[in-house]
């Protein structure tokens, strides 16, 4: 077994990071080591398999499960503690998740629901099978059970869907010793600890204290002198991308999530908001480029066509009108041929402005960052920025234009067509996505579309009208 191991060993690709003289160790699965942890799956040699995995830290595990096939890394998970399978079940690529849970028997997707926080076992139990996950919920303790079916009830995309459950609380009458208590209370159910809140006996939320401070001060010292009354936190139904918006803009570690009537039902901590951050970074990422899902491999095909059809056709609609646009200025072509060599630059270049000034927009619409006050400054900037790139650029055409035709005019012609066409593809840039916004269509998803589609038709109505009224 132990030379199984060695040989194992070998094709590991291993960094080290000391740390105060501490080395943590995070493996790279390579191909070949794939290959053997995937030969001692296939002769059954769990004693070897589990030997390898007891070094790995989860995120690790699921590496490498990811890298499996469906049959070799169900057989790998299942060899998995419950405790461990937890962890590395969250770290798992979403349809390999997928595939896993569509798998486990209820008895064990049970044994690791029970491992869970309450904010990533309802993330679990929401992706099972609906009849999987009654069971899933039947076997649990009641309390455990109750509580997850009240989390259900929140949509996932909300700040009541990020929450846990699982929290210190101490009246904000008491003593510090108090607090202390019931941070030992919590403590098993709850391993990330950094703040105690502060009710009255109505359970309205009045203050917190975070433990540096439950540390540093004598423990008869009443709660109500130490803590900081000035509670930032949200209701359950804010979206997600707000709750993140907040945790950045404070720099806060955790968030109470608090009903109506400012009573703490939860809380969120900031490893919750970092994937938040990186989910909703992604999906704008992947609208922008038509993907409508987390990921196409779960989508039907039904799916990925209706969310991509409707922005096609807009593109499909617009450089039509684009077509009319050049076969109304037939003619002027006919008559200056040159003209057709420029049109790919002129074209380019303005879909490039565009994209670039949307790309500000939706960032900071995404963000918070673009509030409405500042929205006219923000639009000024950016045509600031375009007249000034516009000049370097159309500067540039004219003097290679001039330089490779020796016609001054036509080059004045095409700089100048140039420097409208990046001027005006900026304006539609930075104009459309708050325009989106407001009619509440995502901007991620639509403002390619629109952008690429006015700047053809409108770029190619500035240079032929350009062409006409100044050279022809």
């Amino acid at each position: 077994m132990s030379d199984e191991r060695d040989d194992i060993a070998q094709d590991e690709e291993l960094f080290f990071d000391s740390v105060d003289g501490v080395q943590s160790t995070t493996i790279i699965a390579d191909e070949e080591l794939l290959e053997d942890i995937d030969d001692l799956v296939q002769s059954r040699s769990s004693a070897a398999l589990l030997n390898i995995l007891t070094d790995l830290h989860p995120a690790d595990i699921a590496t490498i499960l990811n890298e499996l096939h469906e049959e070799e890394a169900r057989y790998l998970f299942e060899l998995l503690a419950p405790e461990t399978a937890s962890e590395v079940l969250l770290e798992l690529n979403e349809h390999v998740r997928e595939d896993l849970l569509e798998e486990l028997g209820a008895k064990r997707l049970t044994e690791i629901v029970e491992e869970l926080d309450s904010d990533d076992a309802v993330d679990i139990v929401a992706e099972m099978d609906e009849d999987v996950a009654e069971q899933v919920l039947e076997k649990l303790e009641p309390g455990e059970s109750a509580e997850l079916r009240e989390l259900l009830a929140y949509d996932e995309d909300t700040a009541g869907g990020l929450m846990a459950t699982e929290f210190p609380t101490v009246l904000h009458t008491g003593s510090v010793e108090d607090a202390i208590e019931a941070v030992r209370r919590t403590a098993e159910e709850t391993p990330d600890i950094y703040e105690v809140y502060a009710v009255d006996e109505d359970g309205t939320l009045r203050g917190v204290v975070d433990l540096k401070n439950l540390l540093l001060v004598n423990p008869h010292t009443l709660i109500a002198e130490i803590m900081d009354s000035e509670v930032i936190s949200v209701r359950t139904d804010v979206d997600q991308e707000d709750v993140a918006n907040v945790m950045r803009k404070y720099d806060l570690l955790t968030l109470p999530v608090v009903t109506g009537e400012n009573v703490p039902v939860g809380l969120i901590t900031f490893d919750d908001i970092a994937d938040v951050i990186h989910e909703e970074a992604q999906e704008d990422i992947q609208r922008m480029s038509g993907i409508i899902d987390d990921s196409d491999t779960s989508s039907s095909v039904f799916d990925i066509f209706r969310g991509r059809l409707p922005w096609l056709l807009v593109g499909f609609a617009g450089e039509l009108l684009a077509a009319l646009v050049l076969s109304s200025f037939e003619e002027e072509l006919g008559k200056v041929l040159a003209a057709a060599f420029f049109i790919p630059i002129i074209m380019a270049m303005g879909g490039n402005a565009g994209i670039q000034a949307s790309s500000i927009v939706v960032r900071g619409l995404a963000t918070g960052e673009l509030a409405l006050s500042r929205t006219f400054r923000r639009l000024g900037r950016e045509l600031l920025a375009a007249l000034l790139n516009g000049s370097i650029c159309s500067a540039l055409l004219f003097g290679i234009v001039f330089y490779w035709m020796g016609d001054a005019q036509f080059g004045l012609t095409v700089g100048l067509s140039l420097l409208v066409v990046i001027i005006n593809a900026t304006l539609v840039g930075a104009t459309v996505p708050l325009f989106l916004d407001r009619m509440n269509i995502d901007p991620a998803l639509a403002t390619g579309p629109f952008i690429t589609t006015s700047n053809d038709a409108l770029g190619l109505f500035i240079y032929f009208g350009f062409l006409t009224i100044i050279y022809i």
